[in-house]
């Protein structure tokens, strides 16, 4: 059968193991569906089976602790672990009853043809850093604040150094031991100390461990050096480093890549290549190319450096993966969110059938929803992902063949009209506009909002290809049109509408709701007010930022956008919106009043305050059409609020809503 992804899908030999494809799933995982257990349950050893089962070459565990104790938080030194209970879990490697779930991990994925890593880490020497004064890395986390800090540490001698390697040896002879192909050391951002040696941000020796790329990466492959040692040459080892840092003074540029690449050749088998840092690592659509750092991958795979290349950060659409791999850019493609966001992720690309991969529209609510939400790991556009261990459980076959309304074409709408279908359902789908999308048809005027796009473009295709739905457009629906078509089960999906503050002058012309100012930028007048500092006003600010008007942006909290994803997204965010010269916001500040020249407001210290403006928008919230939705139950027809209609949210909670509901029809 022809491919169009003969590259991506073609088999490599490294060193004496055969790779079935170059497929790669790096170490990523559901944060909250593991317990205390210091093993892998069953439940996180489902999730990294279905990445082997879905066709993954490499499926990359993390978790490995080492000497019996857990290890600073994700193996980072100095960390604060109070500050990521919950968001990690070790296995303890050392107990010879750990070991029997080690070894039915790995035999698990190998079940499924893939080849299995483990991520492992410096060990029980968290007091150590490269120096005494090494600035420490902070990396930015919840509500702006840091959600790493590796702190300064004593400075690692020698002695130490070759404890460190001793013991990281070690861990991988364990791991190899219960039926690992390989181990995967994590040496990026600055965060784990063999890459605090490699970069100048972290590394100010003078010793032989210090100053040239030589003497800083001597360490680090000091390590590898070590577990090739006890484990095999034929064991292999991956390895990630920053390979473009561009901080003035402490830069890290292609040559240093590439010096690396030659360097660890002999030593590091496959050569992954990250971003900065951690949060630009998790690319969101504030980034116009979908795959930031290839040129970086491209320059050490076109030098003389003998390594494989493992290109991450971004990649998903295989049409590119299979480019870059054809262009001779990368070897090898490592994807987390793909999987995450695709159960079936390689069964679609073996079977060519991309228009059926469902996108990533890169919120990162993979790692935290938000404060809001409970500490579940969930994907706003896969709602399996963080149950699939229980999925079989939750949903049975249909009982029968039902007659099922639905009713709004927003991606809840739509979400339950194809899961409705899958079951063998007929289903109608009512939309009241002249198209199908709901509030994702604004992202068409936004450009960071291309993600969402995607996820809009690829549901109706969805839709309008499956035959047992049918989609009525331009239909206002009536009790008495659904009262007619004697439909046994109803989905009311009609989504939620602006809160409309009680605020004088609210009914002035010169106030618009967040949703109706896209497409319409050229109607507003140049300065501009937004009342609301949460996600969606700060999204909006930005947007009219760009088209050219002057924004205030008022908030009454202390800071803004604390609704958005916690984790990487927010930092992303803030960067934006600082970046942006004619955005300007005020917090702690609570408007009064609207005027035709502007607004009011009051401070902290309850002091009025005037803005001037011509136009104010309102983004302060939105409130479900609960009572429209009861107005259509008819006649004992069971009927249910789907999405934002039930209760408001955001793509993951009213995506999770349309499957949950609809799966039990």
């Amino acid at each position: 059968m022809k491919n169009n992804y003969v590259h991506l899908l073609s088999p490599i030999k490294v060193r004496n193991t055969v790779l079935r494809n170059r497929l790669h799933a790096p170490p990523s995982r559901p944060h909250f569906v593991q317990g205390p257990e210091h093993y892998p349950s069953e439940n996180i050893i489902t999730h990294w089976a279905n990445k082997a089962k879905s066709g993954a070459a490499i499926v990359t565990c993390n978790g490995a602790m080492s000497l019996g104790k857990p290890m600073s938080t994700h193996g980072l030194t100095g960390i604060d672990s109070k500050t990521m209970m919950g968001h990690f879990f070790n296995f303890d490697i050392y107990d010879s009853l750990v070991q029997h779930y080690i070894s039915q991990l790995s035999d698990t994925i190998h079940f499924y043809g893939a080849k299995a890593s483990m991520m492992i880490g410096s060990g029980d020497f968290s007091e150590y850093d490269v120096n005494d004064d090494v600035p420490p890395t902070i990396v930015e986390g919840d509500r702006g604040g840091a959600g790493f800090v590796n702190a300064t540490g004593k400075r690692i001698t020698l002695d130490i150094m070759n404890k460190v390697a001793d013991n990281m040896a070690e861990q991988a002879c364990i791991v190899q031991e219960n039926g690992f192909d390989m181990v995967y050391i994590h040496m990026a951002y600055r965060l784990m100390l063999l890459g605090r040696f490699l970069s100048l941000r972290t590394n100010n020796r003078t010793d032989e461990f210090g100053g040239s790329l030589e003497n800083r990466a001597r360490f680090p492959l000091m390590v590898v050096d070590r577990i090739k040692e006890r484990c095999g040459k034929d064991f292999l080892i991956e390895c990630s480093i920053t390979g473009y840092d561009p901080t003035p003074g402490f830069e890290w540029n292609l040559e240093d890549s590439i010096k690396f690449a030659k360097l660890a050749e002999g030593y590091i088998d496959l050569l992954q290549i990250r971003a900065p840092d951690v949060d630009y690592n998790h690319a969101t659509g504030f980034i116009d190319e979908p795959i930031p750092y290839l040129f970086v991958m491209e320059a050490i795979k076109k030098s003389d450096a003998n390594i494989l290349v493992v290109g991450v950060n971004g990649f998903h659409d295989p049409d590119l993966s299979e480019k870059a791999i054809a262009e001779g850019k990368v070897d090898i493609i490592s994807m987390a969110r793909a999987w995450i966001s695709n159960p079936d992720y390689g069964k679609l690309v073996y079977e060519d059938r991309k228009e059926d991969i469902v996108p990533c529209i890169r919120c990162n609510k993979c790692h935290k929803n938000s404060y809001e939400q409970p500490w579940n790991s969930t994907c706003s556009v896969n709602p399996i992902w963080g149950i699939e261990h229980r999925i079989n459980r939750l949903v049975k076959p249909p009982v029968r063949k039902k007659k099922v309304a639905i009713v709004g074409g927003g991606p809840a709408g739509m979400k339950a009209a194809l899961v409705a279908a899958e079951r063998g359902h007929d289903v109608t789908l009512y939309e009241k506009s002249a198209s199908l999308g709901g509030l994702l048809k604004i992202t068409d005027n936004i450009k960071f909002k291309w993600p969402l796009r995607n996820l809009k473009n690829y549901l109706i295709y969805q839709v309008e290809k499956i035959p047992n739905i049918t989609v009525r457009l331009n239909t206002e629906v009536t009790k008495e049109l659904l009262q007619k078509e004697n439909y046994d089960d109803i989905l009311a999906a009609l989504g939620a509408e602006p809160i409309i503050p009680l605020l004088p002058g609210i009914d002035g012309d010169n106030v618009v709701c967040a949703p109706d100012v896209f497409g319409k930028e050229n109607t507003l007048a140049e300065d501009i007010v937004i009342i609301g500092g949460g996600e969606v006003g700060v999204e909006t600010g930005i947007h009219l930022a760009q088209k050219g008007h002057k924004v205030t942006v008022l908030e009454m909290q202390e800071e803004l956008a604390i609704d958005s994803t916690p984790i990487h997204y927010r930092r992303l965010l803030r960067d934006v919106w600082e970046a942006q010269k004619n955005f300007t916001y005020l917090v702690n500040a609570r408007c009064t009043g609207i005027t035709g020249e502007g607004v009011i407001y009051v401070d902290k210290d309850n002091v009025d305050h005037k803005i001037a403006a011509g136009s104010v928008v309102l983004a302060v919230g939105v409130k479900s059409k609960v009572d429209e939705a009861l107005a259509l139950y008819t006649r004992g027809e069971k009927i249910q609020l789907i999405g934002d209609c039930n209760k408001a949210g955001n793509v993951q909670t009213l995506m999770r809503s349309a499957f949950s509901t609809a799966s039990q029809l």
